[in-house]
């Protein structure tokens, strides 16, 4: 394949993960994308993905892996964010090649693997590819970007371009309550509230498997969930889990929006998450759980 592989038709261990610059954008944008474009943002992405990555043993479910290590294996991950899925696997199977799009630019764009190609793309505008040029199609952590009238068309759009035989797959977290305290519960109410707003689904991954399911040209849909306790009584993945919370809930559009949102002062607010949260945290069994489906074009 070499350099002829296909392009567009148009157009702790924690702190040595490395960093990359990146540029502000509105905040709007940001805010529907979940991660602020910044520093702490990236680093966010970095820890989540290699949480993600010890809690299922791999970094996919799909039956993939020896065409991988074959290599000529194209993939495509929608809604790349840093890149950091396609970095972990391009650095495992060098044979293969690894194409991310992402509305933000927020993925390295000099230092990177010669395996990995990143285009600035929007998802809504339909992926402008050819017609069945990749063997895996993957998307991950959208639920609260995708407004819920929108995910038919993306899902279209990733079978579109998958080759027959080749996988599809879709990683999330739910936003179910279950053993949270109050904290917990207003915090990622008020973060709900908002998403609310632009008409998405937080819950629309607890049964995706029933949306995939109506999908024309695909084969049987599988489902692997599994749970993290969020804070120490979760172990090591449950402090990591904490960290990224307590992160996101600390950053600069999360102060700004929920202290608004509550009616206090950021200093106020501030103290909640980094003292009275972490404290509750050691109390209750919060469950994150995380859920992957995939499934195989029909050949």
């Amino acid at each position: 394949m070499g350099n002829n592989h296909s392009h567009l038709k148009k157009h702790s261990a924690i702190k040595k993960i490395p960093k990359y610059d990146s540029k502000n954008l509105e905040q709007e944008k940001e805010l529907a994308h979940f991660l602020l474009n910044n520093i702490d943002a990236i680093d966010r992405s970095h820890i989540n993905h290699f949480m993600k990555r010890a809690l299922f043993q791999n970094n996919f479910s799909s039956p993939i892996e020896d065409k991988l290590i074959k290599g000529e294996c194209k993939v495509l991950d929608v809604g790349c964010g840093a890149g950091t899925w396609l970095l972990d696997l391009s650095n495992n199977y060098e044979n293969s090649y690894f194409f991310g799009i992402d509305i933000k630019p927020i993925y390295p764009h000099e230092i990177k693997p010669k395996n990995v190609e990143f285009i600035k793309a929007d998802i809504f505008d339909g992926l402008s590819f050819s017609d069945n040029e990749f063997d895996f199609t993957h998307i991950d952590t959208m639920s609260l970007v995708i407004e819920k009238e929108k995910w038919d068309f993306v899902l279209s759009e990733l079978i579109r371009v998958t080759k027959p035989g080749g996988y599809i797959e879709i990683t999330d977290r739910s936003y179910d309550f279950v053993g949270e305290g109050p904290i917990l519960r207003k915090l990622m109410t008020g973060v709900l509230k908002t998403y609310s707003k632009r008409n998405v689904d937080p819950e629309i991954i607890s049964h995706f498997d029933s949306k995939l399911k109506l999908q024309p040209n695909i084969s049987n849909v599988y489902r692997d969930e599994k749970i993290i306790i969020m804070g120490p009584n979760g172990d090591k993945l449950g402090l990591v889990l904490q960290d990224i919370a307590v992160s996101f809930y600390t950053s600069e559009m999360a102060i700004e929006t929920l202290s608004n949102e509550f009616g206090i002062s950021k200093e106020e607010y501030k103290n909640i998450v980094k003292i009275d949260l972490i404290e509750e945290l050691k109390q209750t069994n919060y469950e994150n759980h995380f859920l992957r489906y995939w499934t195989q074009k029909c050949i």
